[in-house]
């Protein structure tokens, strides 16, 4: 993924990796996407089937994706009303092992410090709502809004969180 920033936390002096964030570059609001991103959006799509087809699909239900895709676009056209567009903290994860010991920490505020720098808001969507809502509101961002993606009964919640730049910390 070209247009994304990522980070690896590993530990000195080893290849262990203990925590990956990434996060997606803000675009602004109606802006049409590129030539260079229509190309990404198709290798990266040819390059997914050819992991399925290779390794299997890993217990993917692509009825479900599209059913996540679908209400995270409704949920980001009511929430996302900067035209500058947000920093997208798609995706951060910290093994065990390394949680509470700042490794989320230095992940996050990498990229909260360049979007205050810049005024720009940042954007995740929280696969819970304890401990992680609480978690989150130490960096600054607050609820938005609760997305349920129901596959004929079987539903799961995510919570979108805003983080205005420069935003203080939620107390608990």
């Amino acid at each position: 993924m070209r247009n994304g920033i990522f980070h690896v936390a590993k530990e000195d002096g080893s290849d262990e990796v203990l925590g990956v964030a990434c996060w997606l570059k803000p675009q602004l609001a109606n802006q049409q996407p590129t030539w260079r991103d229509w190309v990404e959006d198709w290798r990266l799509w040819f390059t997914q089937v050819g992991m399925n087809l290779f390794y299997g699909r890993g217990g993917l239900n692509v009825k479900r994706y599209y059913i996540w895709k679908e209400t995270q676009a409704k949920a980001q056209s009511s929430v996302w009303t900067d035209p500058q567009g947000y920093y997208f903290l798609n995706i951060m994860v910290v093994l065990p092992k390394a949680q509470g010991k700042g490794v989320g920490r230095l992940m996050m505020e990498t990229v909260t410090d360049q979007a205050d720098a810049e005024g720009m808001k940042c954007y995740l969507e929280s696969s819970r709502d304890v401990p992680n809502m609480q978690i989150y509101g130490r960096f600054g961002f607050q609820f938005a809004k609760e997305l349920e993606c129901n596959d004929d009964g079987t539903a799961i919640k995510l919570y979108a969180m805003v983080r205005e730049p420069n935003a203080s910390p939620q107390k608990n």
